[in-house]
Formats: structure tokens, sequence, C-alpha cells
């Protein structure tokens, strides 16, 4: 799902001289330069940003200077780790496949699990250990494993950055280590989230790993809101001196799942704080819409699932469905809980494909159990399937709704 933001899209390739600070001595090299060029003070200025967004359809809750580039640092590895996870669904990789580790993987900086050369890890190892201790050296083991050396592997990164709509980050290596060259912002970061939770939601729990057992020793991780803040479940902490600390976190609560980021904290601590007064406020305004919400249909006479409701109305009205000749119908997500959500989904649907969409009718259907559905109406056959292809590439949950003359729905996923 990407997270709309009307700015222009980045070069679509790798910037060569990424190559010129992969390694160790230049990484480090390579931040000191942008300590001196920079100043602490304003480096630490430049990427202050922080988003959260609702998981289920892309609506930004709130933001604060979303857009602003900043360095990755560790949150890179969302990357390595959403590729790997193609690499499994593809069966290409397995997770108890052993990977041998290189020189190169070995000789990375810590954070690590100090994996010796010509050792092996397996694939499950490696996960858990960028997903617990971020560890560099496992991420390395991976991106060779797969693009057969990290440069290649960064330059896949990039390609998928540029299909899942992360148009403002550069990714110049699997681990995040330094490079001034290697950039994001938060909402590119919030995207990239989101397409793992609706991607890959099976490998999703090792996220939740506070720690793992790796050859007889206890690993443990980073992130400090994992079992201390009520429903967070993941995802990624993320600090280089450049960067400042880092943190992507999805939370749940209510049923309702948010993803929040933030960008370049001055210590853990107070990065960890603004994490959760940012998930308290949007969690708390959310909640006051859905009670909101509810006493309002609550006090209306129930409706028949065959009534539309109009979202862009503040209030809700009845508006029976036209079957005059049949009509095409596009669906968007699951069953959500009420109005206010399938307005937000409509919204995000409008703002990715406003063209094929410019002509149709957002409209909701009030189901039983105080649940809705969000529909676009006063479609042609083939605008309808233009429009869900367009939008199951952004991410979207998205079908075909064929209503005929006698009243059936033919729903279809395909084409």
């Amino acid at each position: 799902m990407r997270l709309w933001s009307g700015s222009g899209r980045v070069s679509r390739k790798l910037d060569p001289s990424c190559r010129a600070h992969s390694g160790l001595i230049a990484g480090w090299l390579a931040v000191a330069v942008a300590v001196i060029v920079l100043g602490p003070v304003s480096a630490k200025a430049a990427v202050r940003a922080s988003i959260v967004v609702d998981a289920q359809t892309g609506a930004v809750l709130e933001a604060h200077n979303p857009d602003r580039l900043t360095y990755p640092a560790s949150l890179a590895k969302l990357m390595t780790l959403y590729i790997t996870f193609q690499q499994l669904n593809s069966g290409k990789l397995t997770l108890h496949q052993q990977l041998q580790v290189s020189p190169h993987a070995a000789a990375q900086s810590p954070t690590k699990l100090y994996l010796h050369p010509g050792s092996e890890i397996s694939v499950e190892s490696a996960i858990l250990g960028i997903a617990t201790r971020s560890a560099n050296d496992a991420a390395v083991v991976l991106a060779e494993a797969v693009g057969g050396t990290e440069w290649k592997f960064a330059v896949l990164m990039n390609r998928k950055a540029r299909l899942l709509g992360l148009d403002h980050t550069t990714f110049c290596n699997a681990s995040g280590l330094p490079n001034p060259r290697q950039k994001t912002t938060a909402r590119d970061m919030a995207t990239l989230a989101l397409a793992i939770l609706h991607n890959d939601p099976q490998y999703y729990h090792f996220f939740k790993a506070k720690s793992f057992v790796f050859r007889g020793n206890r690993i443990d991780g980073h992130d400090h809101l994992l079992g201390r803040y009520p429903g967070v479940d993941g995802m990624k902490t993320g600090y280089t001196r450049a960067s400042g600390y880092n943190l992507v976190t999805s939370s749940v609560r209510d049923g309702r799942r948010l993803v929040g980021v933030v960008m370049g904290g001055s210590t853990v601590r107070s990065r960890d704080h603004l994490m959760m007064a940012l998930l308290n406020r949007s969690f708390s305004r959310e909640r006051t819409k859905t009670l909101t919400a509810s006493a309002e249909v609550e006090a209306r006479p129930a409706r028949k699932e065959s009534e539309y409701v109009k979202v862009a109305d503040d209030d809700i009205e009845r508006a029976p469905i036209a079957r005059p000749s049949g009509e095409w119908i596009v669906q968007i997500g699951g069953n959500f809980r009420n109005r206010y959500a399938v307005r937000r989904a409509l919204e995000s649907a409008l703002h990715t494909a406003p063209r094929p969409l410019e002509g149709a009718r957002p409209l909701a259907i009030k189901l039983e159990g105080r649940r809705y559905s969000a529909r676009f109406s006063n479609m042609s056959e083939r605008m309808a399937w233009q429009t869900c292809r367009l939008l199951r590439r952004k991410k979207f949950a998205c079908k075909v709704i064929h209503l005929q003359p006698s009243g059936i729905a033919l729903a279809s996923a395909g084409r």
C-alpha cells in the first residue's frame, strides 16, 4: 500500500557513487564527512521526521516532515527482509537452508552475530539475527545469497523500492551502514512496513521476537517497546551517528493496527517516548471517531445489505442500488468497522488512482454486524478491471463485482 505524497520521483537507477562507499572503512569515513559538512546540530535537525498511518487503509493520521530526506540506518534492513520473504515465497530460499558466510559479510562492523568466514548460518537464523540484534553480517549473508554480491543486491533493493512507490529512497547496501547517498523518508519507511504487513503476513512473527538462541547464546533485541507498550508487536530499530535514533513500530489496539515511524531521535529514550506519544494520540483519536460513529449508527433504523450509503455526505443517507442493465463495481479492502474507516479507504484509493476513478461514485454498503464495505460504482466493465489492476499494483486489496439486472452479484479477483 502506497502512501500518497503528491511529489515527484527520484532516479530509477542506483547511483553508481554508492559503490565507492560500500566498505567498512569508507562507510565510517562517509559519516565523518557528513558530520563535517553538515555539522552535528544541522545534521540532527535535517532528519527529524515522523508519521503514523492506518495499516488497513493507508490513511495518514499524523505527520511531521514525512517527506524530509534522512538516513535510514538499519531501517534499510526492512527492504533486505522484504526481498528475503519474497525469495521464500517463490521457493528460491528455504528457512532451513544453510548459507555460507563470506569474508565480506564477516568483516561488517557491529552490531553483528560475529560470524566467521567460511562458516554457515541458516536463513531463519539470519532473519532472526536481523530482526532482533540488527546484525549487519547476517544482512550481507542474505544479500549475497540473493544477489550474488551486496552491490547487485542493492540494485535489486532500489528496483523493489520503485515498484513499491518509495519515491525518495535510495539504498546503497543491505545493512544500512553509513553511506551519504543512502537516503529515505518517514513516509517511504511507513510504505515499506505496510508492504511487509500486507504481502508477507506469514513472516511477520519474526519481528515479534524479543530474543533468540544462536549457537547456544541468547541474542537479545533492540526494540524496547516490544512487551512494554500495549499492542506493539514489531518492527525495526536503526541508528547511525548521522541518522540519529530511528524506529518503525507496528501496534494493534481494539482491532486496529497503526504503523508509526520516528526518524532522528536524539536518544533511544526520547525516540521511544515520542513513538508512544504518537501512538497514544492516534489511537485515542481513532477510538473517539469509532465511538461517535457507533452511536450515530445505533440511533438510526437498521438498514439492509442492499442499501448504499453516500460516503461523501456528512450524514448517512439512503441510496438504493440501481440495476438498469447491470452494473460494474470496484470493491477495495475487506469489511470496515465504521463509515469513517470506509471514507479513509476510499479517499486513499482516490489519491492513488485519481484519473480512473474520476467519474466513479464512492459508496459504502452497510452490512450486518455494524460492518461496511467500500466500493466505487458508475463504472464500465473495462474501467473497473483497469482500475482494480492499478490499485492491486499499489497494494490495495481489490475485486470487481458485476451486479446483474437480476440482482445477482458476481465477484471476481481475476484478470
